[in-house]
């Protein structure tokens, strides 16, 4: 019996690693695998509430790694990550994201000689003063295999000197789930629910420091969003993070009536949400991937994204932190002027099918049943 740990920081992480997870379990006279989730205790209580509908798979091991800087993120996560290394004793790890834990475990069975997986390997914003930029160059630095969702990754894996033969064009392993419950993003009621009298709405949601902690940018966007409002209705699912921004800066009041607060939505009827919008306002790498699935508008408020498939075949339009340009790529956007995009290659919901294909045969050498 072969073990496989897959490591998850983040809620879209697990839902990554459930496809992945689905695969293998049509081996499991050969191989198990074992579920990972880093994270302070709200974010997994949170992800049980957001994801509950998705079927994912039990987490096997929790790790709380608390609050801290990221350099005792990162001590706590490998001190923890290597008892269970030890006790579990892998033949491989699979690792999906970018975050801080996410490359403490990779430093860590890297240490103990243990074969490592990327998901989503190879993603690159060339912001080399980004933290989640230098974790993606040292996760892959110390990765054996790299299943890629994008010609992008494989081309900068390449150039970084990775040997072709453990670069594996995959697709994209969280449109397996968008693929899995597209029905369900379709037939969802969510915009009854919530009360809204047409679909003329723009969604917005932030989740990166660089807007959520700048007084600045976050009043910008506050005013954007006002003027916005009197053209449409803006609707703003907000997290705990975005939230506890809003209060902290004393913005939360200064939001015009016309933008509808809401609380954070079940994973499927946030995809409806923005599935019936006319255009998504964000930060976040995953809905620049979503709503290039789901055909939506999106302005992404940042300065560069790895994402480089959402901008050259997707419908992403990246705008940087100027708040003037956002908001006239959404009254374009909102007066018809669209960005003409498509699904990119091998987003078929099979990716995770292919991942688990590869560990089997050529990775793990399991003979077929």
């Amino acid at each position: 019996m072969y073990k496989v740990l897959s490591i998850a920081s983040t809620p879209q992480n697990l839902v990554k690693l459930s496809s992945i997870d689905k695969a293998l379990k049509k081996h499991r006279k050969g191989i198990k695998n074992i579920i990972c989730f880093f994270g302070p205790e709200k974010d997994e209580i949170d992800s049980l509430n957001t994801f509950a509908n998705l079927n994912l798979p039990r987490t096997h091991w929790y790790i709380d790694y608390g609050e801290g800087t990221e350099v005792e993120i990162t001590a706590k996560s490998m001190l923890e990550f290597e008892k269970i290394l030890k006790e579990e004793k892998p033949s491989l790890v699979f690792l999906s994201g970018h975050e801080v834990s996410t490359l403490a475990c990779a430093i860590t069975a890297s240490k103990l000689n243990i074969k490592l997986a990327h998901i989503d390997a190879g993603l690159r914003s060339f912001d080399r003063s980004s933290h989640e930029e230098m974790n993606r160059i040292v996760i892959d630095t110390l990765c054996d295999y790299h299943f890629v969702s994008e010609h992008s990754g494989m081309k900068n894996l390449r150039d970084e000197g990775e040997e072709n033969d453990n670069i594996y064009f995959t697709g994209n392993a969280l449109v397996d789930s968008l693929d899995l419950y597209w029905d369900d993003i379709k037939n969802s009621d969510i915009v009854k629910k919530i009360g809204l009298n047409s679909l003329d709405y723009v969604v917005v949601f932030f989740q990166h420091y660089e807007n959520l902690g700048s007084l600045d940018r976050m009043t910008e966007i506050v005013e954007k969003l006002n003027r916005l409002s009197k053209k449409c209705t803006v609707v703003w699912p907000m997290s705990q993070l975005e939230k506890n921004s809003m209060i902290g800066f004393m913005l939360d009041k200064k939001l015009s009536k016309n933008v509808k607060v809401i609380d954070m939505q079940p994973y499927v009827d946030f995809l409806s949400l923005l599935y019936n919008s006319k255009a998504v306002m964000t930060d976040t790498s995953e809905i620049q991937e979503e709503t290039t699935y789901l055909g939506v508008q999106c302005i992404t408020i940042m300065k560069f994204t790895e994402r480089i498939v959402t901008l050259d075949i997707g419908t992403n339009h990246l705008v940087g932190y100027d708040a003037e340009r956002a908001e006239k790529t959404t009254e374009d956007i909102l007066g018809g002027t669209l960005k003409p995009g498509r699904i990119p290659e091998m987003w078929d919901g099979k990716a995770g099918k292919r991942i688990a294909d590869i560990t089997i045969a050529e990775i793990l050498n399991i003979r077929s049943e």
